[in-house]
């Protein structure tokens, strides 16, 4: 076993030995090979040939920055210009259009008409023209019509139209240049329109003055009659409450005097006929024939004496009259006393039978008189109440119709202003004939040709936007804290290399964006000349941290450093070169600042070795 194990230990070292050899060859050949192959490389070198390469570098003096720098691209805003006069409310007349292939041509008879009806009535907004005038500029210009040389659209007289565009698009343009130039006709017939519009707000005004001075007067009265109602309102109560107790004590009389009639005719009837039995008359009912006028006077005398000292009694032989002469006869006083007992008689019976006909009458009189009484007095008393009530309330109620009386005619008046502004803004906007840019850019786009109608839903023309050239470029969250709403930045624009434009920055999101890295979009607006700024430019946008103004400088390149010291290679003016020593200072990373050593508008060079 020891023999054994002791061969098994000597085939491990040598194999173990074996390896090492093996290892120790292979880095033998490695490090031929490297060798080699350096060898080779260095011969090749020396074959190769090199030149050196001198350009020329100008000291200027500038600004010099460092900053944040971001790309972006350049979007530019637009303005509108638009038809500001909404006159398709003022006039429904036709005519024949030289341009356009719109079918809808003529009216219809039952819209014009409508439009006849309506007087033109309404103007849109402060052109709104009142209707209802009569005049020959407002119903002729609703029912006239013309025609051009060709074509069918539908040209009514509230509508002006273009005779000739005056721009294209892509040219520039300065406020107040024509734009468009519009067809005489038509700025006349728009003209009368707004015309009429203003004649017809100031009849709506003179309306609205009367019924308002009617009205004051209306108020006026009414106020001055509840005084006087009120005024009198107690003595009419009163004579009012006197006239009813009045009818009542009237009616309780006549019902009274019935009663008593009643009661005591009956007994004088009787007392009258004995006495006339006595007088050796009749009893029967008596018809007055009244023969002769003294004896019907005689008998009235004696009627309001009956029972009284007129007639005599029995007691004294029955004899009568009172004023009857001594030497009259007997006989012929006996007999006018008869008469005159029959007739008072006759008149007691119907007197008698008048009372009792009449009572129930007479009691329903008293009854309704009585109850009107009643009635009358609440009624009296609500009539008074109420007049009181006006009179307490008079200057309220004239306060309250005097409130807002003035309205209708401030709004006429409102009416007339926007009437007369609408055709100030016409003629002030289109009175001339043309249309004319209301600000200075490229035009970018004409709504309109030749012969068609200004419209507002049609934009007139439409211009770049020298106050919104833009761009916007993302920010990284670590950088954004550096930047403020304001800032000035510098703008590279691939198209114009080496020149700078400026800008500030308008617009900070608080959102950021993107899912890898977080930042912020920032927009930034180019200041100055920007009429060679296009949508879509590439552009660098630095945002300024550090700044040195005014100083000179030159490239980086072209300095030479030394241990401490910095060296330029200056080139004379006889083209010979002078190594000079240079202060620097503050670097944008591109170019250099020199504080001395070199003067504005000295020439360094620049070396650079290329292989030829």
């Amino acid at each position: 076993m020891a023999d054994k194990e002791k061969k098994q230990a000597a085939v491990k070292s040598k194999s173990h030995k074996k390896k090492i050899k093996k290892a120790i060859i292979s880095i033998i050949l490695i490090g031929c090979i490297t060798v080699i192959v350096v060898f080779n490389v260095n011969n090749k070198k020396d074959d190769t040939k090199t030149a050196t390469v001198t350009k020329e570098n100008t000291a200027k003096k500038g600004n010099l920055t460092v900053g944040i720098t971001e790309s972006g691209t350049m979007e530019i805003g637009s303005i509108t210009q638009s038809y500001e006069l909404d006159t398709s409310s003022m006039g429904t007349s036709s005519s024949s259009s030289s341009s356009g292939t719109s079918s809808s041509g003529s009216s219809s008879s039952d819209s014009s008409n409508k439009s006849d009806a309506q007087g033109m009535q309404n103007m849109s907004g402060a052109m709104g023209m009142a209707g209802g005038q009569s005049g020959s500029d407002s119903s002729s210009s609703t029912t006239k019509t013309t025609s051009s040389s060709s074509g069918n659209e539908s040209v009514s007289d509230s509508d002006l139209v273009i005779k000739k565009v005056c721009i294209t698009s892509g040219q520039n343009v300065k406020k107040g240049d024509t734009i468009l130039k519009l067809t005489t006709k038509s700025v006349s017939n728009v003209r009368k329109l707004y015309k009429a519009a203003v004649n017809s707000a100031k009849l709506s005004l003179k309306e609205a003055k009367v019924d308002r001075d009617s009205d004051k007067l209306t108020a006026e009265y009414e106020y001055k009659e509840r005084i006087a109602a009120g005024k009198s309102a107690k003595t009419t109560y009163k004579a009012t409450l006197q006239s009813l107790d009045s009818a009542v004590v009237t009616a309780q009389n006549n019902y009274n005097t019935a009663v008593s009639g009643i009661k005591t005719l009956p007994l004088k009837i009787k007392n009258l006929k004995k006495k006339i039995k006595k007088a050796g008359g009749s009893t029967t009912i008596y018809k007055s024939t009244s023969t002769n006028q003294n004896t019907g006077s005689n008998a009235g005398n004696n009627t309001g004496n009956m029972n009284g000292t007129g007639m005599g009694d029995d007691k004294n032989g029955g004899t009568s009259g009172t004023g009857t002469t001594a030497g009259s006869t007997g006989s012929q006083s006996s007999s006018n006393t008869v008469t005159i007992m029959q007739q008072q008689l006759a008149s007691y019976q119907q007197q008698l039978s008048e009372y009792k006909s009449n009572l129930k009458n007479l009691k329903s009189q008293l009854k309704s008189a009585k109850k009107a009484r009643k009635t009358g007095k609440v009624s009296a008393k609500k009539t008074y109440d109420a007049a009181m009530l006006q009179y307490s309330n008079a200057k309220t109620l004239y306060n309250v119709a005097m409130d807002g009386i003035d309205d209708d005619v401030k709004d006429a008046q409102e009416t007339l202003k926007d009437a007369q502004k609408a055709l100030k803004t016409f003629e002030k906007y289109a009175g001339t004939g043309v249309i004319k840019a209301e600000c200075s850019g490229t035009v970018t786009s004409v709504g309109y040709e030749d012969g068609e109608t200004l419209s507002t839903d049609t934009d007139i023309a439409t211009y770049m936007n020298s106050d919104a050239v833009t761009t916007s470029v993302s920010v990284a969250q670590d950088d954004i804290s550096e930047i403020e709403v304001g800032d000035t930045v510098n703008i590279s624009l691939s198209a114009y290399e080496g020149k700078t434009f400026h800008g500030k920055v308008t617009s900070i999101s608080t959102t950021s964006s993107g899912t890898s890295t977080v930042s912020y979009p920032v927009v930034v607006t180019m200041t100055g000349d920007v009429s060679s700024i296009y949508a879509g430019m590439s552009t660098d946008v630095t945002f300024v941290t550090k700044e040195v103004k005014d100083v000179l400088y030159i490239s980086n390149k072209a300095v030479e450093t030394e241990g401490t010291k910095s060296y330029v290679t200056k080139k004379n003016s006889d083209a010979s070169t002078t190594k000079t020593q240079v202060k620097t200072g503050f670097s944008d990373g591109h170019n250099v600042q020199i504080e001395s050593g070199l003067s504005e508008g000295d020439t360094v060079l620049i070396e650079s070795r290329v292989s030829e």
